[in-house]
């Protein structure tokens, strides 16, 4: 469970916004990242994929380890 939730927060949350981000589109949907200010979308948009990737991980280590 937690692989998915790591995965939601670092793809659609922190990756596609900064791609769009990058090709300058206006579009909010349901991005939480394009409703900051614009000074705080990038920082915001970096910490949703670091954050997941490292809730990501831990919930495969603790597959691995069966708990």
């Amino acid at each position: 469970m937690r692989e998915v939730v790591g995965i939601v927060l670092a793809v659609p949350q922190g990756l596609v916004p900064l791609v769009l981000m990058a090709l300058d589109v206006d579009g909010k949907s349901w991005f939480l990242v394009r409703y900051l200010p614009e000074w705080a979308q990038l920082p915001a948009a970096v910490v949703f994929v670091v954050v997941g990737g490292v809730i990501a991980v831990s919930g495969m280590r603790a597959e691995r380890r069966g708990r």
